[in-house]
């Protein structure tokens, strides 16, 4: 009798499921996993043979299963608690709510970091004959700075050896060494955030401190800036793709004065504002894209800072939070995406009288992005 009353329950159970699987409306985006959601695939008698069409047909139902967020959370939970389950989705699941995406260095990373090492060094050399100087930022990731954060007994590979070696591949560039000063900072306080893979604005502002030094200008003291807390709900890519039961979220700070908060102008792509900062993405998932708009194929930054120098910076995503210390040095701030374009830098940078590059990049993506070698199209 018993077994009857479960097998009912269940049975119901799944007939509601599958109903409502049918009569909830649909969302074509992910706002907590930041991706677009699988659509029902066009039906071809070739894509039904090879299997595509089942496949597309199975993505389809997946992503639009019935509370298909709460029951990620669930399995997440059971897989960490129950099965004891170190990562979910490549994110280890670390100590003090640390999350941390799975990072692996074989041969394939290896010919990436060569390759872009070499782009990095002959683009250089151009600069070089305009007498413009070229800086190079290689950050570690939190994997690396707060290993002692992760689940017992597991290991990533020594980031700070990864940096040596593309450092001491590059050449014509000034190479500026941030590891040693996020390593001793972060024994103070938190530098990273634990849901997502980018540095925090007090990890940001040690980078920009090292640049400073290393381009002999004049880095602005910290308590020349008023500390502000944007948002306490931050969960960002990691907690997006491990989905953690009552994950602690992270707090977003940035530091303001006058060089980032009265801007002339700032220029994304073909959109044109007043501001750094875009609070509208505050109220999204997406809430690192407060800083810089978030990902754009060029963003110019026009400042009221009286001198002639103008900075091109290289990069990837970890330099949108570095913009709100940039700004403070130089009249322009011209930050362009290798991910989103394809054109001569060389020309750009003659064109726009830039006096100074900076490429700025994370260990992580430094050697898997193979987007650096369209700087030179």
């Amino acid at each position: 009798m018993k077994n009857k009353i479960f097998f009912l329950i269940f049975v119901t159970v799944w007939v509601i499921i599958v109903i409502l699987n049918f009569v909830l409306p649909k969302s074509d985006f992910s706002e907590q996993e930041n991706r677009m959601y699988a659509i029902i695939p066009r039906f071809t008698f070739k894509s039904f043979i090879n299997g595509e069409y089942l496949d597309g047909v199975n993505d389809y139902v997946n992503d639009h299963f019935a509370f298909r967020d709460t029951f990620l959370k669930i399995n997440s939970w059971w897989e960490i608690n129950i099965l004891g389950k170190k990562e979910i989705n490549d994110v280890y699941v670390g100590k003090d709510s640390y999350l941390f995406e799975k990072f692996e260095f074989g041969e394939e990373e290896e010919v990436t970091l060569n390759s872009n090492t070499k782009i990095i060094s002959e683009f250089a050399q151009k600069m070089n004959e305009q007498n413009i100087k070229t800086y190079f930022i290689l950050v570690p990731n939190s994997i690396y700075i707060n290993s002692n954060k992760l689940p017992e007994n597991v290991e990533a590979p020594n980031q700070e050896k990864i940096i040596n070696i593309a450092y001491s591949n590059t050449k014509n560039t000034v190479n500026v060494d941030v590891e040693k000063s996020l390593l001793n900072e972060n024994k103070n306080q938190q530098l990273y955030f634990k849901t997502d893979h980018h540095m925090n604005s007090d990890g940001a502002y040690v980078v920009y401190k090292e640049f400073c030094k290393s381009a002999n200008i004049e880095a602005v003291p910290i308590t020349d800036f008023n500390k502000v807390k944007v948002t306490s709900d931050f969960l960002g890519t990691f907690d997006s793709k491990a989905q953690i039961w009552n994950q602690e979220p992270d707090e977003i700070y940035v530091y303001q004065n006058e060089n980032n908060m009265n801007i002339k102008e700032a220029i994304y792509d073909t959109q044109n504002t007043q501001s750094i900062f875009n609070e509208e993405f505050l109220l999204t998932k997406d809430k690192y894209s407060y800083f810089l708009n978030g990902n754009n194929s060029r963003a110019i930054i026009k400042t009221n800072v009286n001198n002639d120098r103008k900075l091109l910076v290289v990069k990837d995503s970890y330099a949108h939070i570095m913009s709100q210390f940039l700004c403070q040095n130089y009249s322009e701030v011209h930050f362009l995406d290798p991910r989103y374009t394809a054109f001569d830098y060389e020309q750009y940078a003659k064109e726009n009288g830039i006096t100074d590059v900076l490429f700025l990049y994370n260990v992580s993506n430094f050697v898997e992005d193979n987007n650096l070698r369209k700087i030179n199209i």
